[in-house]
């Protein structure tokens, strides 16, 4: 695959290069041409949160008074007019304003020294995972355990590899403890073979792709669950943490003994509307886990902008209860639309339990898009044109033929094959209108192709059989008649294409029967 600029895309993060093409065919674009829609990354929509905006504003507005008044009179000057290089963890006043919101959130004793703040969720990942290569460097390809579907970012680093914990069985595509344990197990088992033991859990809760959480019940289970394994670390990816429809357990409370195997992960990026702030930290129980990152954080910043800090801990101390409602409620009638529209469209998920709890993302099955011929414009990214056979080739059929960007669901760690498809679902309600009416549109296109090839096999298999049993023929005649006429929604064609493919494997077994 090839980057815009005609290099190879060999390195670079799978959804990061769909961007980098979507925003390359946006500037192409003329007038004429459709508007890009862009679903396919995490996008907040919701206004920066105010206290944010307040906190960056006093800050520098203190730094501009000093600065001011040196300028007039330097001697009088008690404070420094320079911004100074601060506590590598981050500064005091932050990590104690922080460790105070997150004893308040997870209802149990969080201290100063138990925060670092990071330079984003990413940053915070990448410590995490140097740290581990560096911890564990005399077990190479060790195994991190989570669940996939997972974060694409997870599989970036080539020093570990990823187990997976299966859950697209699982009602509502749901972790449970079982699945869990059963992937424990399995990873013990091939650690037996290539040395490559397991030191972590990864949870991402709430759930990026899937948007869902992990219930209450399930995370008794699973504290119990690691009290088998004491030597696994446990870390929860809480980036979205609040953008949850409704209450997430804290499992700090639910097992206080576990609290030294923990690392949480909590981001400004998407629930405070501040991704290009970079604004995270990372909550450390283990003191020699916290000086392992610590010295990873220095190496890669020495420290987060200190502005950034003051922020992202002010405006956490103040995001309370009403404030999480309004930020959830305005994304879940969003998300709500979306999976709506997927469902009259004929598009959901399988999973009839399968429900969006948090996050602004919902999934979809685009697997009738399957077969379809690519655009020769994707000559340009692949480097050759043939027809759609995976979600990724779903992608950028979608990315050049109808100027839309959502993910795919192989980029997440499933089977490229699945069709499965992540749609983002922030942007405002007339785009959200627009990028399903194209969706619904390709897809009503592809389902009439795949009827009429339906029908057109039936029709030859029927004239194989109309000399041998008259009978048979006039039946397969009838039942199909209904389906010559056009149909253009999409939820019917669907359901036509599931009668004549049953109606096609009864007419090939009368011929199998026949001979």
């Amino acid at each position: 695959m090839l980057t815009p600029d005609g290099q190879s895309a060999r390195k670079i993060e799978k959804v990061m290069l769909l961007s980098l093409w979507a925003n390359e065919l946006n500037e192409r674009f003329t007038p004429k041409d459709k508007k890009m829609i862009f679903a396919g990354l995490g996008r907040p929509t919701y206004p920066i949160n105010q206290r944010t905006i307040k906190s960056y504003l006093n800050y520098w507005q203190r730094l501009n008074d000093i600065s001011t008044q040196w300028h007039s009179n330097p001697e009088a000057v008690l404070d420094n007019p320079a911004i100074d290089y601060g506590d590598p963890r981050g500064d005091k006043e932050p990590r104690k304003i922080m460790a105070e919101r997150m004893s308040q959130w997870y209802e149990t004793e969080i201290k100063p020294e138990h925060i670092l703040f990071t330079v984003g969720g990413i940053g915070g990942l990448r410590a995490i995972f140097d740290t581990f290569n560096s911890h564990f460097e005399d077990i190479p390809g060790y195994r991190i355990i989570t669940p996939f579907p997972h974060y694409s970012v997870y599989s970036n680093d080539p020093m570990h590899q990823l187990h997976p914990v299966h859950v697209m069985n699982n009602p509502g595509y749901k972790l449970t403890a079982q699945s869990m344990r059963e992937s424990i197990e399995q990873a013990y088992e091939l650690a037996e073979e290539d040395k490559g033991y397991p030191q972590a859990i990864l949870l991402c809760n709430p759930s990026n792709p899937l948007g869902n959480t992990i219930d209450e019940e399930e995370l008794v289970k699973i504290a119990a669950l690691l009290r088998e394994y004491p030597d696994l670390y446990l870390i929860f990816d809480e980036a979205y943490s609040e953008l949850s429809f409704k209450p997430i357990p804290s499992f700090l409370k639910i097992a206080p003994d576990l609290q030294k195997r923990v690392i949480i992960l909590r981001s400004a990026t998407k629930a405070l509307s501040a991704a290009g702030e970079r604004m995270a930290i990372l909550l450390v129980f283990d003191p020699e886990m916290m000086n392992e990152l610590l010295n990873k954080n220095i190496n890669y910043f020495i420290h987060v902008p200190r502005s950034a800090q003051i922020a992202y801990a002010e405006t956490m101390a103040s995001f309370d209860h009403h404030e999480q409602s309004r930020l959830s409620t305005y994304y879940e009638k969003k998300v709500l639309y979306v999976l709506e529209r997927l469902e009259k469209m004929g598009a959901s998920m399988p999973d009839p339990h399968y429900k969006v709890e948090a996050t602004f993302y919902a999934l979809g099955d685009f697997s009738d898009l399957f077969g379809l011929p690519m655009p020769k414009e994707a000559l340009q990214v692949f480097q050759k044109t043939d027809t759609v056979k995976t979600d990724e080739d779903m992608a950028y059929y979608l990315l050049f033929n109808d100027a839309l960007m959502i993910a795919p669901l192989s980029y997440f760690g499933l089977e490229r094959n699945s069709g499965y498809m992540r749609i983002t679902c922030s942007a405002t309600d007339a785009e959200l209108e627009e990028l399903m009416n194209r969706l619904e549109q390709r897809l009503v296109i592809a389902r009439q192709i795949k009827k009429e090839n339906l029908i057109h096999v039936i029709n030859n298999h029927a004239s194989q059989i109309k000399d041998q049993d008259t009978h048979v023929y006039e039946l397969v005649i009838t039942k199909i008649a209904p389906y010559l006429s056009s149909e253009s929604n999409s939820f019917k064609l669907k359901e036509q294409i599931k009668s004549l493919t049953e109606m096609r494997d009864f007419v090939e077994d009368c011929i199998k029967i026949m001979k």
